[in-house]
């Protein structure tokens, strides 16, 4: 269950790397398309903040599923309707942070948690940077 946030991670770094044909699409998909991966950004960053205060991210789950969900339409112009349901689906498979958050406040000491943390830091930072990408394109 602690592998969810790795797959956050690996999402991002997949987008990224696809970045460049997500910079094509029109101004207003790209517009579209940078605003999910800010709300993405944005979620993540408010789940790492609340699992750093000892809090559980309640409501996160259903926030970050609804964002899985809207990534292949989104996406399917740019990389084809295969390429963009797997990453939605990836990304669908990871949104339980919640009961994540939940194992690591029952389970780990808080130098414990840092690794996982930063990986979902990190999710946070490539989404919030693909945000700005392809909106500046």
């Amino acid at each position: 269950m602690i592998d969810i946030f790795k797959i956050i991670l690996d999402v991002a770094k997949s987008l990224l790397g696809m970045s460049e044909q997500l910079r094509q699409a029109d101004r207003q998909r790209r517009a579209d398309i940078s605003d999910l991966f800010q709300k993405i950004s944005t979620c993540l960053a408010a789940v790492s903040t609340e699992i750093r205060v000892g809090g559980i991210p309640h409501g996160r789950c259903g926030e970050l599923e609804q964002y899985a969900m809207s990534l292949p339409g989104l996406l399917e112009k740019e990389l084809g309707r295969d390429k963009a349901e797997e990453l939605g689906q990836t990304l669908h498979s990871a949104y339980n942070v919640e009961s994540v958050a939940m194992n690591l406040q029952q389970v780990y000491e808080a130098s414990e948690k840092e690794p996982y943390l930063a990986q979902l830091e990190e999710a946070a930072g490539k989404f919030q940077a693909l945000s700005n990408l392809i909106r500046t394109a």
